[in-house]
């Protein structure tokens, strides 16, 4: 698990407030990405960040919903332009 431990490195080296993590690309999910994203969101809310989602294709977000997988905690936004506003609390 090198993602989260990187993740968690970082967070602690600079005490950044804020995760961006764009899934633009990403056309099809399964069980384990959803639990990754959820848990990078658990992380960054140890070390206070808030992680936000960008770049959700609908189907994405319906096969999520149909695995039952909830993202609590983890915002999203339509691109990352968006997902800078909610981190900088202009959304």
């Amino acid at each position: 698990m090198r993602l989260q431990e990187d993740l968690a490195d970082e967070l602690a080296a600079t005490g950044a407030r804020g995760v961006i993590i764009d899934i633009t690309a990403v056309e099809i999910v399964d069980s384990f990405i959803g639990r990754m994203l959820a848990m990078i969101g658990s992380i960054s809310r140890l070390f206070d960040a808030e992680t936000v989602i960008v770049g959700m294709r609908p189907a994405v977000a319906i096969t999520l919903t149909e695995l039952g997988l909830s993202l609590n905690g983890v915002r999203t936004a339509l691109n990352a332009d968006k997902g800078l506003e909610i981190l900088n609390g202009r959304s």
